[in-house]
């Protein structure tokens, strides 16, 4: 986390942490921690979207802790504070929440767990993933849950990452 901070601090003139609300257990809202690799107020002028593959916000020498997902690592932080654990539904942030569960029937049951830094939609879905699909990867493990398949997923998560 320290060399990650290191670089993030040479390689942009920016902060190195992002804070963003989000929505987790229960629907309760709480302050998730990334490392940042967007310009700052990267949203000023479309307002918040989705994040995308080759995303035009995030910034050229940053990209690479984007892609290896390295960028999250301080979500450590809100699994150790308790807002989220290892593996299960990626948090949303509300602004998204509120239409993903207008337009998706069963959306709200992903809260029912605690949001999780890594999950099935992370290991087995891409960023252009639907969310609708995303729900169906997020259902299966609710109703699959295991330390097994916790181990897999953290697994699959990490060598995923290392070797993409």
């Amino acid at each position: 986390i320290a060399m990650v901070a290191a670089y993030s601090k040479i390689a942009s003139s920016s902060s190195v942490f992002y804070r963003q609300t989000r929505v987790g257990f229960e629907g309760l809202h709480f302050e998730i921690f990334k490392f940042r690799t967007m310009y700052p107020n990267a949203e000023a002028d479309s307002g918040p979207r989705l994040s995308e593959q080759g995303d035009d916000r995030v910034e050229p020498s940053l990209r690479w802790l984007r892609s290896s997902r390295l960028d999250e690592l301080p979500q450590l932080w809100n699994v150790f504070r308790g807002q989220m654990s290892l593996v299960g539904p990626r948090p949303e942030r509300p602004e998204f929440t509120i239409e993903l569960e207008r337009q998706i029937p069963g959306y709200g049951r992903r809260h029912s767990i605690k949001p999780g830094v890594t999950g099935f939609a992370q290991v087995y879905g891409r960023y252009d993933t639907d969310a609708a699909h995303k729900l169906g990867y997020d259902l299966q493990y609710l109703v699959s849950w295991s330390v097994a398949l916790d181990t897999q997923l953290l697994l699959r998560s990490f060598f995923r990452r290392v070797w993409n």
